[in-house]
């Protein structure tokens, strides 16, 4: 007698690629789904690539107003213009993937470290999916800076001031309020959309490292605050060395 036939389970028509592109576009509004989808089979460099991309195209949208920065610091300075050239275009392309897989490998160790050492069950590849996909935010705050920006023209930006486009706490300071480029840097970096990003990524480790919520919020605390203060530096830094 022929043994009975078992069902075979339902095959979906949807391709790997469009799906990690659906919850990239998804994790901002339901996070919770989404790790949820990822925790027994975490994904990073396929979505790591749709991000690249995103960001490659980002930077290349920004190349007239960092190119207007650039000689307004010049101009400043009393030296001479370069003419523009393809060469910009490509750093922007090549530069992009190579900054964030930097960012995500960094991120990705810091919360792998905090959540193990806190009793998460979790691995270095989950870590980094966390990251990958807390990441729509970060891009959805470059795209508003990118409209903001337009909406102003390139004739609005005089030095590297008028290049940033704050959601922040920042705002609430006082117009006449005199205080160090770190700190409004550090206040910048506390705005609605960094929140929701930060939320994003305690809600991936809680789920994908089977944290606790104080594990989860801590690791997730820990990068968080290590970004805002190094770019904070970084920022104030580079400000000085600019001029202003």
């Amino acid at each position: 007698m022929a043994a009975p036939e078992t069902a075979s389970p339902p095959q979906s028509n949807e391709t790997p690629v469009l799906g990690d592109a659906l919850r990239l576009v998804r994790v901002p509004f339901s996070p919770g789904a989404v790790f949820r989808e990822l925790q027994d089979r975490p994904r990073f460099w396929v979505p790591y690539a749709i991000a690249s991309v995103a960001a490659a195209v980002l930077g290349v949208l920004m190349i007239p107003f960092n190119r207007r920065v650039t000689e307004a610091i010049l101009e400043r300075l009393n030296r001479p213009v370069p003419p523009a050239s393809p060469l910009d275009t490509v750093k922007a392309i090549a530069g992009a993937p190579i900054i964030l897989l930097i960012v995500c490998a960094v991120s990705g160790g810091i919360l792998y470290l905090v959540a193990s050492s806190l009793g998460g069950e979790t691995t270095y590849k989950k870590m980094l999916s966390v990251v990958i996909h807390a990441w729509p935010l970060f891009f959805a705050q470059q795209l508003l800076a990118y409209i903001v920006l337009s909406m102003r023209g390139l004739d609005a930006i005089h030095g590297p001031m008028d290049m940033i486009v704050s959601l922040g706490a920042d705002l609430a300071l006082p117009s006449d309020a005199q205080v160090g480029y770190f700190l409004r840097f550090f206040l910048g970096g506390i705005g609605p959309l960094q929140i929701w990003q930060l939320v994003i990524s305690a809600v991936g480790v809680g789920i994908m490292a089977r944290a606790g919520k104080g594990a989860a919020w801590t690791a997730a605390t820990v990068n968080y605050l290590f970004w805002l203060l190094l770019l904070s530096g970084l920022g104030a830094f580079g400000m000085k060395m600019a001029g202003g």
